[in-house]
């Protein structure tokens, strides 16, 4: 399997592909062109049009089938350039005039440019290169068979500006290649910067739980998914017991260190679904996503029982921590203010019936 990442460049070496595959009808024109004025033979143009089409879907193949990514080179931009000269060199051996050679020569540098998509200076010179020793070499063989169609001062000439125009693109595309790579760089700089700016405006400093801010935002979620007929949500409010006197007898160290135990502890527990965070001083929100009011109660139970049983050695071995806890189940169309308000007035009946307890409203009603 393959993350969404890879998925995500997967789909975009496809298409550059398919794109390179297209610019295909430039020299397929031309052959066809050639062939209309008498310059080339007709089998030519069957066998340009099945060289192109095997190299192209070869190449779609092994990308649509991942099989790409056990190169080096996993665009498979270099591999491209390299074997998409072939057809074009091979048109070339059947012109006899020097000045039709020189159109496909055009062709070639095409091929080239592709490489200003993925490749980095040395890749463009070895891809130059290559091309480059190619064409000599087909020169070479034109000499030896057919010495007639070639005109010798001619082809230096061509050699020659073939292979300056080669040297500048690979320079320049390089320089090009490698501006895009500094993009793509600050580019990550940039998400990065993004994500952490995020996590710093919707996480608690102190506690590393989600912050009020944050919990709006999940509440706003929760009360339109409840708005379009979905299942209900619920919320619990916590909040330490005596938690002042906790401060009073042993610093305001050892209160921020309750306060990061106890958030760590109970945002290890909750479902991916659910949220949790720091709701002010030493309040913290619980809301449970597709859970009616009677779950809810069930699960702020075993919250409580959780944070009841956590030991705080370092600060002292007699020291016992407990939560007081109300909770209430969102109404449909109602203020998430109102909902709130509910288990805040539940919270306060905690607090008043001996703390270290859940209670609901005395109005509300455990929904199944």
């Amino acid at each position: 399997m393959i993350d969404n990442h890879t998925k995500q460049k997967q789909t975009l070496r496809m298409q550059r592909h398919a794109m390179a595959f297209a610019t295909y009808l430039v020299p397929m024109s031309l052959v066809m062109l050639c062939w209309s004025q008498g310059l080339l033979p007709e089998k030519v143009i069957y066998h340009f049009a099945a060289f192109v089409f095997v190299i192209n879907f070869t190449i779609l193949f092994l990308i649509q089938k991942n099989i790409n990514l056990k190169f080096r080179d996993p665009s498979l931009t270099a591999l491209h350039i390299t074997v998409s000269c072939l057809p074009a060199l091979y048109v070339m051996y059947f012109l006899e005039h020097g000045h039709a050679r020189a159109i496909f020569m055009l062709v070639l540098l095409l091929a080239v440019l592709y490489g200003i998509l993925e490749l980095d200076t040395r890749g463009f010179l070895m891809a130059c290169l290559w091309i480059l020793s190619l064409y000599v070499l087909l020169i070479m063989v034109l000499w030896a068979k057919k010495p007639e169609v070639l005109d010798p001062s001619l082809e230096w000439i061509q050699i020659i500006t073939f292979a300056l125009v080669l040297f500048s693109m690979s320079v320049i595309g390089g320089y090009i290649s490698s501006l895009r790579e500094k993009l793509r760089s600050r580019n990550q700089e940039l998400r990065s910067a993004i994500e952490k700016i995020d996590k710093l405006v919707n996480i608690d400093s102190l506690t590393g739980v989600s912050n009020r801010r944050r919990l709006f935002e999940v509440l706003t979620q929760e009360t339109n998914r409840c708005s379009r007929g979905e299942t209900p949500f619920s919320i619990c409010l916590l909040d330490i017991d005596h938690f002042k006197q906790v401060n009073d007898a042993y610093g305001h160290l050892a209160g921020d260190e309750i306060l990061c135990t106890i958030a760590g502890s109970i945002s290890q527990d909750i479902r991916n679904i659910d949220a949790f965070g720091r709701y002010g001083g030493e309040e913290f929100l619980l809301i449970l996503a597709q859970t009616p009011l009677c779950g809810a109660v069930v699960k702020a139970e075993k919250v409580r029982s959780q944070v009841a049983g956590l030991r705080f050695t370092e600060i002292s071995k007699e020291i016992v921590v407990t939560v007081s806890i109300g909770a209430a189940q969102y109404r449909p169309a109602e203020d998430i203010d109102t909902t709130l308000l509910r288990a805040d007035q539940a919270l306060y009946a905690a607090k008043e019936n001996g703390r270290n307890r859940v209670e609901t409203e005395k109005n509300q009603t455990a929904v199944a």
